[in-house]
C-alpha cells in the first residue's frame, strides 16, 4: 500500500494525539482534513528534510505534529529543532 503526503501528515498527528509538540496546544477536537488534504490547525513536520532524506519522506518516525504557527516559525528559523 502506498502512502500519500496527506496520509503521512495524518499518521504523524494521530500518533501525537493532535497535540503540537512545540507549544503543547491540543487540537484533537478541531482536527480534520479539507477536500485538498490540508488541515488548518496542525500538520506533520519532517525532522529530516524530504530533500536530504527522500527515503524517510513517509516514515512516521521522521515527523512531529506541530500547529500551523509553530510550523511557520520552524521554517522561518524562529524555532530550532
Amino acid at each position: 500500500m502506498s502512502i500519500t503526503d496527506k496520509d503521512w501528515h495524518k499518521r504523524v498527528c494521530e500518533r501525537e494525539n493532535f497535540v503540537c509538540q512545540i507549544c503543547g496546544k491540543d487540537f484533537s477536537a478541531e482536527y480534520y482534513f479539507d477536500s485538498k488534504g490540508i488541515n488548518q490547525y496542525v500538520c506533520g513536520h519532517h525532522l529530516k528534510s524530504k530533500k536530504a532524506y527522500p527515503k524517510l519522506r513517509f516514515e512516521v518516525s521522521n515527523g512531529i505534529c506541530v500547529d500551523i504557527n509553530c510550523h511557520n516559525n520552524i521554517h522561518s528559523g524562529k524555532i530550532k529543532l
